[in-house]
This record gives C-alpha cells, structure tokens and sequence, in this order.
C-alpha cells in the first residue's frame, strides 16, 4: 500500500458514502485524517474504524489539510468545490458524475473519474465472452436506481411514494416525469453516449444499449444479450465467466437462484445469472446485478493507495 495519506470525504452525510467508509473500514489504506465534508447543516458525524468523525462544513474547509478528496453522492458539491480542491493542490477523484473529468491514475492538482459502474458491469461479461469467441453483435438494456442521481433523488422517490399512497399531487423533483411506480428513459441525459464510449474504450463494445431509471433506491441491474460469431457451450462459456474475478456466477435453484439488485448490495462483484445459450450455440443471453455504490467505492479506494 501507498504511504499514509490524508483524505476529505465530500458528501458524507449521503447513502454512497457509507459505502466508502465501509470500504476504507475493511482494506488496509493508511490514512493519517478522514474529514467528512457536507453542506448539511443537521449533519452530524460519520464513523471510521470504531472512531466517531464530525461533519465539518464543506464551504469552509481548508484542502491545503489534506492529500486526496473523493466526492461522493452529491453531484452539486462536486460541481462546486472539486476543481476548487484541485486548484489546492489536491488529488481530487470524483465519483458523482458531475464534472467532466477523466480516468486514470489520481495525480495532485487534478481531477480524475470513474468509469460509469454500468461500463464495469457490462465490459466484464463482454471480455468473458470475447477471450472464447468474437462477438457479432451485444446489446444492453439497463436499469439503473435512483441512487445514482444522489442524495436528493433517493428523497424525491420516498417522496412521491408517499404522495401517491396519500392521494396528493406528485412532485417531479427534478425528473421529466413522476419516478415512483414507474420507468424512465434517459437517453436525454448523454448516459448512453458516455457509457459506450467508454465501453469501445475498452474494446467491448456494444451496438444497442438502453438505459432507464426505475424505482429502486440502491442497485442496477442489466440485461445483456450477444450473438457470437461461432458456436460455443454453455459449459465453455462458464468456464471464461469462472475465470473472469470480477464475476460472481450465482447458480442454485428455484426462487433462490433468481438474483436481484437489493442481493447485491454489499458485494464487490457483478452478479450474474440467469445465463443461457441458444441451441444453435450462438446467442448468450444473461443478467447482471450490482451494488452500483459500493463498486465504485472499491475502486475508488484502489486509486487513493496510488497516491
């Protein structure tokens, strides 16, 4: 591991952040500070390592305190105050989306990304199929939960949920059209776009991808289909998908084996099920979920060990 460093956690009072502290909590990254940062008032503390941290008020902190910052869960904060910490001299790593940064290696002075999580759910599958097969053709239909909008998007859907079992008027809370109890479209949005370009980026790329938003707070999932261009096993294509360690190839029986996002949730792996291989052994339909919070956070954490 890297030498020990100091790191501000911005947006810590938000869900995505636990998922960091759970990660920092379990890998062996030397920190000499962790200073949780929010623009909340009523935030009150996070904990780390058994070690109870107060909230300190974002618009007032001091980056020159600190090596790194992660932005998480609050796209707002990001656009605000990343290059802000950049221009600090600080390593900056977002994981909200918000600013227009790339991926690679955190460097002091700059901001760096992540790739989308969709693009880690669908390359590892894809990369699995190519080491036994060209594909022809891959398309994926993804449905991505709220949570990937912050913060505020996990309350507009506990809000319009209630409204509707209150019979009242339904706030949009910034969505198109109501959320709750319902699918949205978001190819408006630029997602699709960036996700296949980083997808090609990777050389797996995909001729058809859809992506929506759904009324799940926390976990994505995504349908994958893919035409290959000569015929393969099932029993072949378990194997490639045994070797790729990122994959989790959930098999059991009945109920059990149907794997959904909320079974993800904690997991530092892509979940895959419900694999099958047509009869002519050129079509591999699968599913795919995951903790769309704690797999960025993983890798996230990877990236402070490099500083």
């Amino acid at each position: 591991m890297s030498k020990a460093i100091s790191v501000a956690l911005v947006g810590a009072d938000t869900p995505a952040s636990q998922a960091v502290l759970d990660v920092l909590g379990e890998m062996p990254l030397a920190l000499t500070a962790l200073y949780p940062l929010s623009d909340d008032e009523d935030a009150s503390s996070v904990e780390l390592r058994n070690q109870s941290l107060p909230m300190i008020d974002v618009a007032t902190f001091d980056w020159s305190k600190v090596d790194a910052a992660l932005f998480v869960g609050a796209p707002e904060l990001a656009t605000q105050y990343a290059q802000l910490a950049a221009d600090a001299g600080v390593a900056v790593i977002d994981l909200t989306g918000a600013t227009a940064s790339k991926t690679g290696k955190p460097q002091r002075g700059q901001v760096i990304g992540l790739p989308h999580v969709l693009t880690s759910m669908i390359s590892a599958p894809l990369a699995a199929l190519q080491s036994i097969a060209k594909i022809d053709f891959a398309a994926a239909t993804a449905m991505v939960s709220v949570s990937e909008d912050g913060k505020a998007a996990i309350d507009a859907l506990a809000m319009q949920t209630r409204q509707l079992f209150a019979q009242q008027e339904v706030e949009l809370a910034g969505y198109p059209k109501r959320l709750a109890f319902n699918v949205l479209p978001t190819a408006l949005r630029g997602e699709e776009a960036r996700i296949a370009q980083e997808l090609a980026a990777v050389g797996a790329k995909v001729n058809c991808l859809t992506v929506s938003r759904v009324p799940v707070f926390f976990g994505h999932a995504v349908s994958l289909s893919v035409q290959l261009a000569e015929a393969v096993s099932l029993e072949k294509v378990e194997a490639a998908i045994a070797d790729t360690p990122t994959l989790y190839h959930m098999k059991a029986e009945g109920s059990a084996g149907i794997a959904t996002p909320q079974d993800a949730i904690g997991g530092d792996k892509v979940w895959l099920n419900q694999l099958s291989v047509s009869s002519d052994g050129r079509s591999v339909n699968l599913w795919l979920v995951a903790d769309n919070a704690r797999l960025p956070a993983r890798a996230a954490v990877l990236l402070l060990a490099l500083i």
